[in-house]
Order: C-alpha cells, then structure tokens, then sequence
C-alpha cells in the first residue's frame, strides 16, 4: 500500500529519494505599506565551522602530498515583509580561513578559498520575491533544486544562480516549475584553469550562449510520491529531457517501507558541445526500525567522443557518490573515446537512524560505489554521519576513500561542517 504520511529521512542514501525538489513555501509577514516592508524585516542566517583533510583536486603522483583547511564562514540575510505579495530577499555568503590552524598558502587545501587562495565573501541571493498559495516567484540571484541546476551545498557556499524562477501550483497535486539562468556562483561553477573562484558570478556556458531554460511537470499521486518530467534548453551545450518517478511504499504497520525510483534523461546536444546522450537509472531503499539498506544502478551511452553531463550542481542521477558521479566518468573519457561511450554504476548502502534508540536526528552510513567504462573502474567508499544535534545545531562528517583505474589515481578525504542557524 502506499503511504499516507509525511515522512523525513536524512543523509547521503536517501538524497535521490522524493522531496528534493520539493517547494518550501514560508510566507512572510503583511505590510500595509512600502514603507513597512523595511520595518519587518527578518533576518536569518548561518554559522559553519569546516575542516578538511587531503586535496580534493586527484593527483598522479605517487607520493602525493595531503594538504588541509581550517574556515569559519556564514550566510546572513534578511527577507523584508510583503506588500502585495512582493518582498525582498538578501543573503551574503563568507568564508574565512583560520590561520592559526592552516599550513602556508601553497600547502593550504583550496576547497575553502577562492582561486588564489584568499578568504573570500560575495552576495550570493539577491532577488524580488513573489508569494502566494498557489504562486511563488524570484528574480535576481536565487536559489532553486531542480535535476540539472542545484545548490549542491558541499562546502562552504551553496551554488546559486542569476535568472527568475517561479512555481505555480494548479491543485494540491499538480504543479509546474519554470527556470531561467545565464550565470552562477558556488563551489561547482569554479574553474582554476580559468582563474575562476567560486565567489565570482560567470557565464554557464559561454558570454555567447543565452543560458538555460528549465520547465517541469509534476504530480503528487501520493504522500512522498510523484512522477514528474523536466525539460531543460542550455543554449550552446544540450537539449535534456528527464523523467522521473519515485516514492514510498508502506509494506506493513510496523514500519516496514521500500523508498523506489526509476529515472531517464535523454540528451540532445547543441553546437557540436560534445554532450550527448542517454542515463537510465533505478533504486530502492529497504527500511525497518531505523535499520535502512539500498541499491542504485544506472547506465548512460553516448556516441564516439561525447559524453553525459551532471548540468550545474550535483546532478540528479541515483549512483551518484560525494566525489564519483556517472557523468564524471563520462566527461572524462568521451573526448578520448573512438567507440561509443559506455558506462554502468551501482551504488550499494547501510545505515541506521539512530531515533529508534533515543538519538533524535543521528544517521550514520556506509556506501561502496563502482563505475565502469572501457576506460577501467572508479571505486569509492563513503563514510557518513549527520546528526541534527538540536533546532540550530548540526554536524555532518564524511570520509571518502577514492581509486581510479582510468589514470591510475587515488585520494582519500576527511571533511567534517559543523552549522548553527539562527
């Protein structure tokens, strides 16, 4: 049977499961006037002390040397009240390395800096906001999820991008996003070779290029369960079509449920980008009593010399790992490639919710992932706990140990955040 009721499930397993577009709707206080807009202001913000271990950057060396970083960075904002409707939306985002806990600038690990090292802080949202109940709108710098352009929050600032986006919801199980975006920021968007840093707003694809335009589709058929299509044109790079459908099915009273997905994105490139293709993809994760397991598979193809792509943030495919992703793997060797680009992955996982012993918010797991193509395989192993410690407090930690037999590369990682919202 299908479940009826909301349910919540943390950590890396369940980061493909429903809810991860899901929209949040928090309407802000009333204004009578322009003038009172300013009066109620909210503010709101974020504290995160961060420290990683190893370059995040894979070396070929065989020796390679293991650098590390120490920040202390935030996001602070401010959301004005609403006249008719209308209201405004600031967050600043920093982060600051900590010298008296960092080796020198060309040892430090740059995760945590911008391309020259340096701490760094930039307006990351900024927008005109609109909310209703069955609308909601933004235009400026903004924030959204959606399969093939996301925050992908992994270090010290999410992604975000400049363009308008907006939801309309026709009935309680129907609705409709659309998005547009020429430009972004974030840890995602950087490139080193182009003197790039995440701080910095640039084109998506090229000064040329017009950006992005994504529409969807999509209906609730039941609590936690839906079935949507996306449509997605960057101009220059590729023509997406995704389809998705995934949910929760209850299996008995006590507790016993099966989270499922099955996923397909077709890719038709544009301006002889390179990027072209299919993925399809399925999962489940087996629940009961706080103990959870899952599997994920997914194969993408692509002609001689083309590959896949994640789009801009994490990508929405099942296997994807906290380094290792399907489209990686692709990129990597679809330009070498003189047959056509294949490659399969699977993504094996444990964990426990520690809630069921009377540890509020404690997750703790463990994930192996394989990707193969002609190329060889990358093997990685993750190790994850979150806990949600209290309303602002939370930790998360997550040690990734990394094999490529592609180039014959290896790393492992150490990355522990620790928040507190306000």
């Amino acid at each position: 049977m299908l479940f009826t009721e909301d349910i919540e499930q943390g950590g890396l397993i369940h980061s493909k499961t429903a809810g991860r577009f899901e929209i949040v709707k928090e309407l802000p206080k009333d204004a009578s006037s322009f003038n009172q807009m300013f009066d109620y202001a909210d503010a709101f913000g974020k504290v995160r002390i961060a420290y990683i271990n190893s370059a995040h950057k894979i070396s070929s060396k065989p020796n390679k040397e293991t650098k590390h970083a120490t920040a202390i960075g935030s996001e602070f904002g401010f959301n004005t009240a609403a006249y008719n409707g209308v209201n405004f939306h600031i967050s600043a985002y920093l982060s600051q390395t900590i010298k008296a806990l960092n080796p020198d600038k060309d040892e430090i690990n740059e995760d945590f800096s911008d391309v020259n090292g340096d701490s760094f802080i930039y307006i990351g949202e900024l927008s005109l906001d609109y909310n209703s109940e069955s609308l909601q709108a933004k235009v400026g710098r903004i924030r959204v999820e959606t399969p093939y352009a996301n925050s992908d929050d992994i270090r010290m600032a999410a992604n975000t991008f400049e363009g308008a986006w907006t939801n309309i919801e026709y009935t309680s199980n129907l609705k409709t996003q659309v998005f547009y975006a020429k430009r972004w920021a974030g840890y995602d968007s950087q490139d080193e070779d182009a003197l790039e840093s995440q701080n910095e707003f640039k084109d998506l694809v090229s000064e040329d290029s017009f950006g992005m335009v994504s529409a969807s589709l999509t209906y609730q058929y039941a609590k936690n369960s839906e079935a949507s299509v996306w449509f997605n044109y960057i101009d220059e790079m590729a023509a997406i079509t995704y389809a998705e459908i995934v949910g929760i099915y209850f299996i008995n009273e006590k507790g016993l449920h099966l989270d499922y997905g099955f996923q397909a994105s077709y890719i038709q490139e544009q301006e002889n980008s390179g990027v072209d293709g299919y993925v399809l993809g399925t999962m489940a994760i087996l629940h009961y009593n706080g103990l959870f397991t899952g599997i994920a598979y997914n194969e993408a193809k692509s002609d001689a010399g083309k590959s896949v792509s994640d789009g801009f943030g994490g990508g929405p495919y099942y296997t994807s790992l906290d380094e290792a992703t399907i489209a990686a793997i692709s990129e990597a060797t679809g330009e070498n490639s003189d047959s056509k680009n294949k490659v399969s992955a699977y993504r094996i996982g444990l964990g426990y919710e520690f809630e069921k012993i009377g540890i509020d918010g404690l997750v703790a797991e463990a994930v192996y992932g394989k990707l193969s193509n002609d190329y060889g395989d990358i093997t990685e192993k993750d190790v994850i706990l979150t806990y949600e410690i209290a309303d602002k407090w939370s930790l998360e930690a997550i040690y990734t140990d990394f094999k490529s037999s592609c180039n014959n590369n290896t790393f492992d990682r150490a990355l522990v955040r620790v928040d507190y919202n306000f």
